[in-house]
């Protein structure tokens, strides 16, 4: 693991003491809310009575952050922060997330804002994002780290949700709920600007894989339920969808398993988490084959850098992932159906971003996605690199991808 560097987060302190220049920091940059919980107790969620009287996108906590070299060099600012949105079912939650701000001085009319939403973590508070300083829980993954760099480095602020239920003790990551992870999403922009008053109001969202499909239900909500802020796109990133046929896949394949297997047990091991807060009359093993669905304590413990590795230790092997027929249950047709993200249309620009190579969102799911979601309206900017897996479109689509950013947020600037 890369030494991990402290952002010089001392409290109303200016200091020269990071890379490139002095970083302000502190409450100056960062107004202190009442109660803010520090240290190991940041992720102590609030009392009930605070949580269900507050506004969705109300800052509960904010407290400094260690971050990745990467990030130390970019970040004139760099926070956990914690926020009110509303969970699975709509429940009021306490949501965890970073938020970053680039060195300098802030443009006029304010810093224009990412709202980032992460991929596959996991499913339990330990596999939260902004608890790590490279932003993802196997220490040895820089993918997100170095593109919340760049983005930094191009003139982005940047806050990222956790999504509900990852981060505090005791819940549970309704992974794949649409409408939960698009509201941490929204609501996180809100917490963001609250805490940065130099943040202007314009933002889109970009989010890879599980967090392409979470920001493509932003976009689709972003207007209705924050109309202060001036939404100005989606930028999704081989995002998950079509789920069902995905289960289907997954049902069929039989040992010797192909490349990949290994996350995909692991996938519909999260998604029967997703599906059993979303429909607690839903068992796992109405998703997952017998000896899959009783390795559920693990998949609620173990990050996705765990998950696979666990699976393929299992003695005697996996000989199924998941039931094929699934459809039967109420519960997960009714799931799968909301996860949908192209059930609703729009009014922002899409753009689609996709690696050729592949192998746990296929081309072909996205492709099909674009058609899907032309069909409703929406304006969208499909663009493939043959060349690029799940995790290397990060790094070969990024100047596509700042590029279209500057078009929307910055009125065409490019990039030096």
């Amino acid at each position: 693991m890369p030494a991990v560097l402290t952002l010089c987060l001392l409290a109303g302190v200016t200091t020269s003491c990071a890379p490139g220049g002095p970083a302000t920091t502190g409450a100056d940059a960062f107004p202190v809310p009442n109660g803010e919980a520090r240290g190991a107790d940041f992720y102590r969620a609030p009392d009930a009575g605070r949580l269900a009287g507050s506004a969705p996108g109300t800052v509960f906590a904010d407290a400094p952050m260690e971050v990745a070299p990467a990030l130390r060099e970019a970040a004139g600012e760099a926070r956990r922060i914690m926020y009110r949105s509303d969970g699975t079912g709509g429940r009021a939650a306490a949501v965890t997330g970073f938020l970053m701000v680039p060195r300098g001085e802030a443009p006029e009319g304010g810093w224009p804002l990412v709202a980032w939403a992460h991929g596959t973590a996991g499913v339990g508070p330990r596999c939260a994002p902004s608890r790590t300083p490279n932003l993802y829980p196997e220490a040895d993954v820089h993918n997100y780290e170095q593109l919340v760099a760049r983005l930094l480095a191009d003139g982005y602020a940047v806050v990222g949700t956790d999504y509900a239920g990852l981060g505090l003790p005791g819940e549970l990551h309704g992974y794949f709920d649409l409408g939960a992870e698009s509201r941490a999403v929204i609501d996180s922009v809100r917490a963001a600007r609250r805490l940065v008053p130099a943040i202007g109001t314009a933002w889109a969202g970009v989010g890879h894989s599980q967090g392409g499909h979470a920001v493509l239900g932003t976009g689709q909500e972003a207007a209705h339920r924050a109309p202060e802020l001036r939404y100005r796109g989606t930028a999704a990133l081989a995002p998950g969808s079509h789920l069902p046929e995905a289960v289907d896949h997954m049902a069929k394949l039989r040992p010797p398993f192909p490349e990949g297997a290994g996350d995909l047990a692991a996938y519909a091991a999260y998604l029967a988490v997703g599906a059993a807060l979303y429909a607690p009359q839903t068992a796992p093993g109405e998703l997952l084959a017998d000896r899959l669905a009783a390795q559920m304590p693990a998949a609620k413990r173990l990050c996705l850098g765990e998950l696979p590795v666990h699976l393929a230790g299992l003695e005697p092997p996996l000989g199924r992932i998941t039931e094929p027929g699934w459809r039967e249950s109420e519960g997960l047709r009714n799931f799968f159906r909301d996860a949908d993200p192209a059930r609703r249309s729009s009014p922002e620009p899409v753009l689609l971003l996709q690696g050729g190579r592949d192998l746990s969102v296929p081309e072909r799911f996205t492709a099909a996605l674009r058609e899907e979601l032309s069909a409703l309206g929406d304006t969208v900017d499909y663009r493939t690199y043959p060349e690029a897996d799940h995790d290397a479109l990060l790094d070969a689509a990024y100047p596509d991808l700042v590029a279209w950013l500057n078009s929307r947020l910055k009125g065409g600037e490019s990039t030096g």
